[in-house]
């Protein structure tokens, strides 16, 4: 078939063979791209129901849209042939990884994860792959999952049954069809009807073998397989696979559907909190004990689009609430938005949110009266702790919230929010409608994008002109100037307007916490020179203030990273994931702290976590070349670095990192000239300390010491004091012998250690 036409496709190369036919490698002449070209069996090809059910499968196949599934771009006939045209993947399957490498925990939870992510996206629309095996599953080039032969697979699985069940000897059938009976469930053996949880055995099977290294059915025939899928267990894992990974592989591979989870979204969320305990670890002691609570935003059963702010503004204000005390891991808003106008499960958002307890409501609204229903869910066996309701009027709906809060306060077990002084008692305004502002405001503020964050900007605005002390609003003011100054507008305008905010919040009200750690942010900014010191303190404030802040936390976090406290900064970073554990400047910043300590792989599982939670995430496309500069995976620091061009184009963080990858080559002209591009910006963004660091360790390796040190210099002097990190960068040790580094040297520890006595393990 090389050289040879079908439709307007040129076969350029044979990919591979299989049950189903021959995969080519082809050119699209249309559309001059290269693709794979599926051209199915005779077998399949030939008979009339056969071909009309692979067609009407595969075109129903291509309608799904998902980065973890193959696209199918065409389903044709040319003739007698009957051709499927894909998407080409480069990468290896899973069959081919396991061969030349060997797969911890956290690799098996990752991968199963994303297909169960992709499965969930096909089951959505009513597809069942119905043949998912290692063969199945490419890995690409970016680490991404891609699912192969949507839409025919099952065609595949049902023929090797078929074939086995008549074949005059069983026990001697090809080793193809063995290994696709390997992973089929037992009601697909049966000839039963399938649904999406004969997908999540395949899967079960495939993460045993990951595992595991062999499979949980290991029979030496056809038929030997078959019977023990239908009738054994599976061979036990070995001991030093996590409980937690056995447990879940452990519910996939259960005999009866109903016994195994139900769905590919409950399965992914399991994997994703295995992620989560793998990552950190245990429970740190300073999180031990507390249960952690997830606010949803409240169901509106009277729908009206200038009532919809009431879902989520009610949610975020008991979520303040609860936080309050300390005693409880409160989920954040950013973390619940996402579940805002759809109908969902208590127990899947559980497993979702990794919680132990979940709080729903819903909203009756006629004319100016409210009915707010909240019920209180145990996860783990679906009790309920609380069921109430309360009526107010909308001009009341701070002493609504409040009620709510109080009741829900009680029955967790917490203490229920109490003014930190007497004068702040009573409601925050006795403007209905400027509180009515503000929560609109507090609605759009966690869809962080730039035209949402300028109309909560204009609705606070207006709310403190109608209520000039609403303190509250003005601290919510400057949160989201300075979101619009960090996210979207780098301008010095957004800055002062967010620090004349967060002033006039702390004259109105000293005991605010939030105003205390948007001032924190404000003096932590390239605007006002990286006030570490001041910074620090004003968090610790806040925190002081609100034991359960979510914010205060990991920015403190964040700023000792930089000071170099990378202990400290470790304990708030894990703290804070426990409260969001999917929050991507978190994970990245963890990612970036097991870089500074030489923990390279942990660093990338952190970045890949974040990118799992946030592809196009900023700061986490920009430094993730790092952990593999470092470890000297160059090939695949440069893939990281292109991946980050996509999302951030001439970028001068991820020019600096070209520069350094090139130095290391040892392609001095093109390092010289990355290094150039990345200091030609002159702008002081919030990471530009980070550029100047890793364009110094190019200078460095290229054996330009000068250049080196003015950089390290000017990085220590706009944000990055970090003397442990200079001193233990591999890239800066031929400066050691360089008096004016060692001059600089000396200065940062000085500064260093001045930090540690202060803010320090025990301060």
């Amino acid at each position: 078939m090389i050289g040879q036409k079908i439709s307007h496709y040129r076969i350029d190369a044979e990919l591979g063979r299989g049950g189903m036919g021959v995969v080519y490698r082809a050119h699209d002449e249309r559309l001059r791209r290269d693709v794979a070209l599926k051209l199915l069996s005779d077998r399949f090809s030939n008979r009339g129901e056969q071909r009309e059910r692979i067609l009407a499968e595969a075109r129903a196949a291509s309608a799904l849209n998902h980065p973890g599934i193959t696209t199918i771009y065409e389903v044709g006939e040319d003739g007698d042939n009957l051709f499927l045209v894909m998407e080409l993947v480069a990468g290896k399957t899973l069959r081919e990884l396991a061969q030349v490498c060997s797969t911890d925990a956290r690799s098996v939870a990752r991968l199963g994860h994303d297909v169960a992510e992709a499965l969930s996206a096909a089951h959505a629309h009513g597809i069942v792959h119905g043949d998912i095996k290692p063969e199945n599953i490419v890995v690409t080039a970016s680490e991404r999952v891609k699912l192969l032969d949507f839409g025919i697979a099952k065609q595949a699985a049902e023929d090797a049954v078929t074939q086995t069940r008549s074949a005059p000897n069983p026990d001697n059938s090809s080793s193809t069809i063995s290994g696709t009976l390997a992973y089929m469930s037992p009601e697909q053996l049966r000839g039963q009807p399938l649904d999406a949880r004969a997908d999540l055995f395949a899967l079960g099977v495939a993460l045993y073998e990951m595992a595991a290294g062999h499979r949980p059915f290991p029979g030496p025939t056809a038929t030997a397989v078959m019977a023990q899928i239908l009738r054994e267990d599976p061979v036990p894992l070995p001991p030093e696979v996590p409980p937690g990974l056995a447990r879940i592989v452990n519910k996939l591979l259960q005999k009866d559907p109903a016994a195994r989870y139900q769905s590919a979204r409950e399965t992914q969320a399991e994997l994703n909190n295995l992620l989560r305990e793998l990552e950190i670890g245990g429970t740190p002691p300073v999180i031990a004990g507390k249960r952690a609570v997830a606010v949803l935003p409240f169901a509106l059963l009277t729908p009206n689009a200038e009532d919809e702010y009431l879902s989520v503004a009610l949610a975020d204000a008991v979520i303040n609430h609860l936080t309050a005390s300390g005693e409880l891991l409160v989920r954040p808003t950013s973390a619940v938005a996402r579940y805002a106008k759809q109908s969902v499960d208590p127990q899947i958002a559980a497993r979702e949110l990794n919680v132990q307890i979940v709080i729903q409501g819903s909203i009756q609204k006629v004319g100016q009266r409210l009915r707010v229903h909240v019920q209180a869910w145990n996860a783990a066996d679906g009790a309920t702790l609380l069921s109430t309701k309360h009526d107010s009027e909308m001009a009341d709906l701070f002493g609504l919230q409040d009620k709510i809060a109080d009741a829900l306060a009680r029955a967790l077990g917490a203490k229920p929010a109490a003014p930190a002084a007497p004068e702040s008692a009573g409601p925050p305004t006795k403007n209905p409608m400027a509180y009515e502002l503000f929560l609109r405001a507090s609605e759009r503020l966690p869809r962080l994008n730039r035209w949402d964050t300028r109309t909560a900007i204009e609705m606070l605005e207006n709310a403190v002109q109608l209520d000039v002390r609403f303190a509250e609003a003005w601290s919510r003011l400057a949160e989201a100037c300075l979101l619009m100054a960090i996210g979207f507008e780098p301008t010095p305008q957004w800055i002062r307007r967010a620090d004349q905010a967060a002033r006039r919040a702390l004259k109105l009200d000293p005991a605010s916490a939030d105003a205390h750690c948007t001032c924190g942010r404000i003096l932590w900014s390239p605007a006002k020179g990286f006030q570490h010191g001041p910074a620090l303190r004003a968090l610790d404030r806040a925190r002081r203030l609100n034991p359960g802040g979510f914010a205060a936390l990991s920015w403190r976090g964040i700023i000792l990273e930089h000071v170099g406290l990378h202990e400290e900064s470790k304990a708030d970073f894990t703290a804070a994931l426990a409260t969001n554990p999917d929050d991507p400047l978190l994970l990245e910043s963890m990612g970036t702290l097991l870089l500074y300590t030489g923990d390279y792989e942990a660093a990338v599982e952190y970045h890949n976590r974040a990118l799992s939670v946030a592809p196009a995430h900023l700061f986490t496309n920009l430094f993730f070349p790092g952990p593999f500069v470092y470890a000297g995976q160059l090939d695949r620091a440069e893939e990281r670095i292109r991946a980050g061009e996509k999302v951030a184009p001439h970028d001068q963080f991820l020019a600096a990192w070209e520069a350094l990858l090139w130095a290391k080559r040892g392609e001095n002209r093109k390092a010289e000239q990355a290094a150039q591009r990345c200091l030609r910006d002159k702008r002081i963004l919030t990471y530009t300390h980070h550029t100047w660091h890793y364009a110094a360790a190019a200078y460095t390796v290229l054996g330009k010491p000068d250049q080196a040190v003015a950089l390290l210099r000017k990085a220590s002097a706009s944000g990055l004091p970090n003397y442990p990190v200079f001193r233990d960068d591999p890239h800066l040790q031929p400066l050691y012998n360089r008096p004016q580094f060692l001059r600089l040297m000396a200065d940062l520890k000085r500064t260093w250690e001045r930090y540690k006595r202060e803010f320090g393990k025990g301060n």
